[in-house]
């Protein structure tokens, strides 16, 4: 970013006390600025105010950069209630403020200005306030969170899946079963009843309950569930765990509703053997990622046998052509191995030419609108399986993939290139509403998203409006491209708790359950622009 910082206290590219950036030349149009503002700085200036030469000079130095920008149209005081305004052709500013906020006054003599339009009260890192939108010259606008949410429009977006308490369809039938799953739509088991539930289109009510590896579970459901493993259903006044118990359940209790069994022939008989080589799929899986000295060739063996097995009634499903059972218990597992195999071992799963059944079926599953609405996305996963699991082994051959989920490779910097992952294909350009997404996210829970990026910043409350306002910087950047973000605010000023506050968000989106993946990978990259403009490497 490059022009005249008007909160900042460099100008140039130097601080404004610094002696080798001074101009002897002082033109008539200097003199009646000083001769104006002194007229409004004796009403501003607390009378317990003591002059200094470092204050002289800043004023100064300010007095310049004002007379260097084109578009001062005007220098007037206006009278609001009291309030003295500067105003800058169509800009206004509270003289007061800037005079306090830019040269330090109202504070302690030799206190000085605190960069960045802060100011430093009872240990409190303050930016500038913005109530409104700021034109900072050049036809750029820092629009203020109203505005942005203005430009979210007025009609609220259907309310996404991973956060629907009650779920009922087209039908409008009361929900007759209570669902209970993971607060953050890591659990696979959870998964797998999820989305038979949705494909069955049988109304549910959801309560959310933690996992243990992130948080504690509620004093009621471990009463009613002691050994307060997920999912639980609840049906009819009794209370069922275990996924397999329970999926089989809802297929006895609702037949009416798409049944994903079928009713005989070979078809059915083949699922009590998929559904075991599905277990042996997973401890195969378990083995490779973990174990200290691995079946180097089970996991792949296993994965010949789950392709020959969909090969077996024509594809792409497991059943054949249409969606099944099978396929919901399988769903989970296919779609965390395809994340995690490249990331740590280095073996390719989803577009391996060694398994084109497994191909078409992952292709088929993107295709159902229910399994899109809770996928997750490699960063997802593989920065969530090892609280669940314990540590994952590492490989050399995974070092590249690595690389690139975790966006060490250039793959978070703006603008983002076109990627192929396990999730699938991303264009990087936001269209179809992606950066929106991110956008709305961020700017309808500004204030709660702020405080969850603090938590591993010490004494985060100090710097709880600059990263604030440095959100409000990515917000902008998201709604109208980071080429159209004001000069208006520097981060390089920021203090570096900003910067750990952006990447602790960063690294915290969760698919699906904050947005879906191309809204998180807009997001991850806009917070990264945030951070690189910060001069963090983080």
């Amino acid at each position: 970013m490059s022009g005249a910082w008007w909160t900042s206290r460099y100008v140039d590219g130097k601080p404004h006390d610094d002696p080798s950036d001074c101009h002897t030349a002082f033109s008539l149009q200097n003199l009646c600025f000083v001769c104006v503002l002194c007229v409004f700085w004796s009403f501003s200036v607390p009378l317990e105010f003591e002059v200094s030469w470092r204050r002289v000079w800043n004023l100064f130095s300010f007095l310049r950069m004002l007379s260097s920008v084109d578009s001062i149209l005007h220098l007037s005081s206006v009278s609001a209630g009291g309030v003295r305004e500067l105003q800058l052709g169509s800009v206004k500013f509270d003289l007061g403020r800037v005079s306090k906020l830019h040269f330090g006054l109202g504070t302690k003599a030799g206190g000085g200005g605190c960069g960045l339009g802060q100011r430093r009260s009872e240990g409190v890192v303050r930016p500038m306030a913005m109530a409104a939108s700021v034109d900072a010259g050049a036809g750029k606008t820092l629009e203020s969170w109203e505005a942005l949410a203005g430009m979210l429009g007025k009609e609220e977006l259907p309310e996404r899946l991973p956060g629907v308490k009650r779920r009922v369809f087209e039908d409008g039938q009361e929900p007759a079963l209570v669902f209970y799953r993971d607060n953050s739509s890591w659990c696979p088991y959870c998964q797998r009843v999820w989305l038979q539930l949705e494909e069955k289109r049988i109304p549910y009510e959801v309560e959310k309950i933690n996992m243990r590896c992130y948080g504690e579970k509620p004093a009621w459901f471990t009463k009613m569930v002691p050994s307060g493993l997920l999912p639980v259903l609840e049906l009819d006044g009794k209370i069922i765990t275990e996924s397999m118990d329970i999926m089989f359940l809802i297929e006895q209790r609702f037949p009416d509703y798409n049944p994903l069994l079928p009713s005989g022939g070979p078809e059915l008989a083949a699922v009590d053997s998929l559904l075991g080589l599905e277990r042996r799929l997973a401890g195969a899986w378990m083995n490779r990622l973990r174990s200290s000295w691995p079946d180097m060739n089970g996991f792949e063996n296993t994965m010949d046998k789950v392709n020959s097995a969909l090969q077996r009634f024509g594809g792409p499903y497991f059943l054949g052509s249409k969606f099944s059972m099978v396929d919901a218990v399988y769903a989970p597992f296919l779609e965390r191995i395809a994340a995690s195999m490249p990331y740590w071992p280095g073996v390719k799963v989803r577009g391996n030419d060694r398994w084109p059944a497994v191909n078409s079926w992952f292709d088929a599953m993107d295709s159902r609108p229910a399994y899109q609405a809770m996928k997750s996305d490699d960063f997802t996963h593989t920065h969530d399986l090892e609280p669940q699991i314990g540590p994952c082994r590492s490989a050399p051959a995974g070092q590249a993939y690595r690389d690139l989920i975790n966006g060490k490779n250039g793959s978070w910097d703006l603008p983002l290139k076109p990627e192929e992952t396990a999730w699938g294909f991303d264009d990087g350009t936001g269209k179809g509403g992606a950066k929106e997404e991110a956008a709305r996210t961020l700017i309808k829970n500004h204030e709660k998203v702020v405080s969850f990026a603090l938590r591993p910043v010490r004494d985060g409350e100090k710097y709880k409006e600059m990263v604030d306002l440095a959100f409000h910087l990515v917000a902008n950047a998201l709604m109208l491209g980071v080429e159209n973000v004001p000069d208006s605010v520097n981060p390089s000023t920021f203090p570096p708790q900003v910067a750990v506050a952006a990447a602790y968000l960063r690294d915290r989106v969760g698919v699906p359950r904050d947005m879906s993946y191309p809204a998180a990978r807009q997001l991850r990259a806009h917070l990264n622009w945030l951070i690189r403009s910060l001069g963090s490497d983080l």
